[in-house]
């Protein structure tokens, strides 16, 4: 740790630049690319993280987890609103506005007791494929950023 923290220090000016034009970027294709606003991607995201959290189980392999298809076996829990307002820090009634114009999207949907969930059919092939392009770019950024640590070291 002391050696990532000195490597850290040493290089702070070009890892924030690096991980800060990761995000921007990250949420311009959010708006462009998902067409929705950074909040209504955010909830989105929460709502499908909390109901499949329970079975994300660290050390797990894909296979453990997965279909053949990539996608979780089990089902995901359905969420509660005061759930998403409270981990999401927004009001609550911009909260319920945006689940529901994401239910409107087919993104979300609800359960007969009124808790929300992400289905499987609310991704579709551009949020497929977004989520695609994004864990490349993710890889690429943290590539850059493990070599500028290590050049680091080596000074």
């Amino acid at each position: 740790m002391e050696d990532f923290d000195r490597c850290f220090e040493k290089t702070f000016s070009m890892l924030a630049f690096t991980t800060n034009r990761y995000l921007v970027d990250h949420m311009r294709r959010v708006i462009n690319l998902l067409d929705m606003d950074v909040d209504s991607a955010m909830l989105w995201g929460l709502v499908a993280h909390l109901g499949v959290a329970h079975e994300m189980r660290p050390g797990a392999r894909p296979s453990d987890l997965l279909d053949p298809d990539g996608y979780l076996l089990g089902e995901a829990r359905p969420v509660r609103l005061a759930d998403v307002v409270q981990v999401s820090g927004l009001p609550k009634e911009t909260v319920r506005r945006k689940l529901e114009k994401l239910r409107e999207l087919g993104k979300l949907a609800r359960t007969e007791d009124g808790r929300w969930v992400a289905p499987r059919s609310g991704v579709d092939e551009t949020a497929y494929e977004f989520t695609r392009e994004s864990v490349k770019r993710l890889l690429q950024t943290a590539r850059v950023i493990e070599n500028i640590l290590q050049h680091a070291r080596l000074e």
